[in-house]
């Protein structure tokens, strides 16, 4: 991980190496569809963290398993924030045959 400090290219063999595993954890939590952005939205982070990994706290598939449940979290929030807009548009549209403006 550190010689990525230096020469970022080496990031590719972390990558290579644990990517179908954080991909597979994403989609036992989130299902298929959203498994390949989560996993890469993992390795952006780490990549730009790389430099705060410490090998003496985490082994490198627990710190990456730890950054993809964060990036999880994030975005069942990001979907719950969407199902709750939709459903106060849904409650706040049209109602009684009134359009927004009041006309009929």
């Amino acid at each position: 991980m550190r010689s990525s400090l230096r020469e970022p290219e080496r990031f590719g063999q972390i990558f290579d190496a644990y990517f179908a595993e954080i991909h597979g954890y994403a989609a036992k939590r989130l299902g298929p569809d959203a498994a390949a952005d989560v996993a890469s939205q993992t390795f952006l982070e780490a990549f730009r963290g790389r430099g705060r990994y410490d090998a003496s706290r985490a082994a490198v598939r627990t710190w990456l398993a730890g950054i993809a449940t964060n990036v999880i979290g994030k975005h069942r929030r990001a979907e719950v924030r969407g199902l709750a807009t939709l459903v106060w548009a849904v409650i706040s549209g049209p109602q009684h045959g009134r359009t927004r403006a009041g006309a009929r």
